[in-house]
């Protein structure tokens, strides 16, 4: 069997039990594989899912060639957290010392010392940054929308989440995006809602529609504007934007 013509990286974990296939904007085609695997039989799994992979190839092609298409790596001078209506100032200073430091000046500043040239020790600072405001400022307004809407949840917890703004266990305990601080309030808060609702209905049934319906009658527009949320989040906040909005 020929080898179909797919460029792809490939990553071994020692936690995947099974072979896994994922498509981001980011990475293109990425395959996980578990410790141990041979990889003579890779040509046999792209040849299954050959159609899958064209699909989401093509799914996340108008982005990728956005991205190659950027210009080259620089430390942003601002970050706008839309959903809470804050702005900070970035401003940054190199320096010999071999971590990377960051410096609250005045309320809306900050400032980055270190070695700020190197892209990937900034983007990690910066990406940490994000988790901790989204850690002081998600949890009290997904706890304003739980009071607002009487569903109760068990927990919240923050991530930088590859592929979804938002989850809900069983449990009733929810994972939010720490990217959701860049889209629009309204946006935001319906993602805040959606899964408030699967502590009730787990799947996207009719009974699931209904309630979200109740909560936020203006849902339909919001999911659309979701698909396209992805232009919020500036390019350094990526870990991988979320191509399928909600689960």
């Amino acid at each position: 069997m020929t080898e179909l013509a797919f460029d792809y990286t490939l990553r071994v974990s020692q936690r995947a039990r099974f072979i896994r296939l994922y498509v981001s904007p980011h990475k293109g085609l990425e395959i996980v594989v578990p410790r141990g695997f041979n990889c003579k039989h890779l040509p046999d799994v792209l040849q299954r899912k050959s159609a899958w992979i064209s699909r989401a190839l093509e799914r996340v092609r108008p982005q990728r060639e956005e991205l190659l298409s950027l210009p080259q790596w620089s430390i942003p001078e601002r970050m706008s957290f839309r959903a809470i209506d804050m702005e900070w100032e970035v401003r940054s200073q190199w320096t010999s010392a071999k971590r990377l430091a960051i410096n609250f000046h005045r309320p809306g500043q900050i400032e980055i010392q270190g070695p700020v040239e190197n892209e990937a020790l900034v983007r990690s600072l910066l990406g940490r940054f994000l988790v901790v405001q989204a850690e002081n400022y998600l949890p009290p307004l997904l706890d304003t929308m739980s009071r607002n809407t009487g569903l109760r949840y068990s927990r919240v917890a923050i991530r930088r989440q590859r592929s979804r703004w938002g989850s809900c266990s069983a449990y009733g305990s929810i994972s939010l995006n720490a990217a959701l601080l860049f889209l629009p309030y309204h946006l935001t808060r319906y993602v805040l809602v959606h899964e408030l609702c699967h502590t009730v209905h787990l799947d996207h049934s009719a009974r699931f529609w209904s309630l979200v319906g109740r909560h936020c009658p203006e849902y339909r527009c919001a999911e659309r504007e979701l698909r396209e949320a992805r232009h919020y989040v500036p390019r350094w906040a990526s870990v991988d934007l979320p191509i399928a909005p909600l689960s």
